[in-house]
């Protein structure tokens, strides 16, 4: 006879409960001690987010032929695949946030392949560019040109699902293979229309870098983003000035001179369809010159609640990851990003320079 059941009924009752008890909390303890042993250094058991495209498998595949749609591609870029500490958690967080999208990380090598395949013609003045930010700057309107998605920097942080950001201006995010495959079909009851996506930062409008190419999106083909190549094209005929920068040749302060271009100039005309279609990037998409086309620039808070000019002065010491008082939770605190229903917010890391990249900020993002 076992020692349990030598005691009373009652006893052996509360015994035996016990033992059930510290068998099932042993059984907890082993499970979470073999999750975090197995899962160190991997996501979260059913913690989903948006599958990597490399950037070489994009560009072999076909690009889209249905212009209504927003393809979901997160597109990002960095000189090499290995991203710094900071940049990898807010490129995470838009994995994360969009786990039903493909995102896609271009290289300096990568960018190169691009442009020698789909534009070139270009080749020799993307060569003619002073440094690889220009490069940067630029090539990120080839990507929302041919394949449209949405680009972000790698400084910005994803707060909330883009899909829900689309739907309130009546575009649907679709796979991106569906956009050359048949299997979404514009519908003959909607106007077909392209349209591209920018942000506003801060209320100063008459700021320079009031409207920032850190984020961009848009539906494939949009002939805005041809804007950029002429005027590089352009510029680059002749003599560079020696201290022209990046902002103001392929960065933000060039993409609100070609908006403020657009707004004013092409809006309602079909004059840059019919420029489009002079372009040797025709080749590409063929003449789309009967589909209308529009640009949004969107509220600030939607995109950079937190500027960077004199009106972000109250968050700069800890919304800017270059200040040594940075703090990512309490800048989105202070800056009401969830009361203002903010879907991205921007660090602003300038981890760039005219050379190369800047040594003092990269310190910054790397631990």
């Amino acid at each position: 006879m076992t020692a349990i059941s030598s005691l009373s009924p009652p006893i052996r009752r509360v015994t035996a409960l016990i033992v059930v008890v510290v068998f099932i909390a042993a059984l907890i303890v082993f499970r979470d001690l073999s999750a975090s042993t197995l899962t160190q250094g991997l996501d979260p058991p059913n913690h989903r987010k948006a599958i990597q495209l490399s950037a070489r498998d994009l560009l072999e595949s076909p690009v889209p032929k249905n212009y209504q749609f927003v393809p979901k591609l997160i597109h990002q870029s960095w000189s090499t695949p290995e991203l710094p500490s900071k940049f990898e958690t807010w490129s995470r967080s838009c994995r994360e946030q969009n786990p039903d999208w493909q995102w896609v990380l271009w290289t300096d090598e990568d960018n190169l392949n691009l442009v020698k395949k789909y534009f070139p013609w270009f080749l020799e003045y993307y060569h003619k560019l002073p440094g690889e930010i220009y490069r940067a700057d630029l090539v990120r309107n080839m990507y929302m040109y041919l394949y449209g998605g949405m680009y972000a920097d790698l400084d910005v942080e994803c707060l909330r699902p883009a899909n829900e950001l689309f739907e309130t201006y009546n575009i649907t995010a679709v796979p991106y293979i569906s956009t050359y495959d048949g299997s979404h079909h514009r519908s003959s009851n909607v106007l077909q229309e392209r349209k591209a996506f920018f942000g506003r930062m801060g209320a100063n409008d008459t700021f320079d870098h009031s409207i920032p190419n850190a984020w961009m999106a848009s539906t494939p083909g949009h002939p805005f983003f041809l804007l950029s190549l002429d005027s590089v094209t352009d510029k680059l005929k002749g003599e560079i000035p020696g201290k022209i920068t990046a902002e103001y040749l392929t960065g933000p302060i060039a993409l609100k001179r070609y908006i403020n271009l657009y707004l004013s100039k092409y809006k309602d005309s079909d004059e840059l369809g019919q420029r489009m279609n002079e372009s040797p990037v025709v080749n590409v998409f063929g003449q789309q010159d009967t589909m209308k086309h529009t640009v949004e620039v969107l509220p600030w808070w939607n995109v950079f609640p937190y500027s960077w000019d004199r009106d972000g002065l109250a968050f700069r010491e800890i919304c800017s990851v270059n200040s040594k008082k940075y703090d990512r939770e309490r800048c989105k605190l202070n800056i009401a990003a969830d009361r203002w229903g903010s879907y991205f917010i921007t660090y602003w890391s300038h981890s760039w320079s005219r050379s190369g990249h800047n040594d003092d900020n990269m310190k910054n993002i790397a631990n």
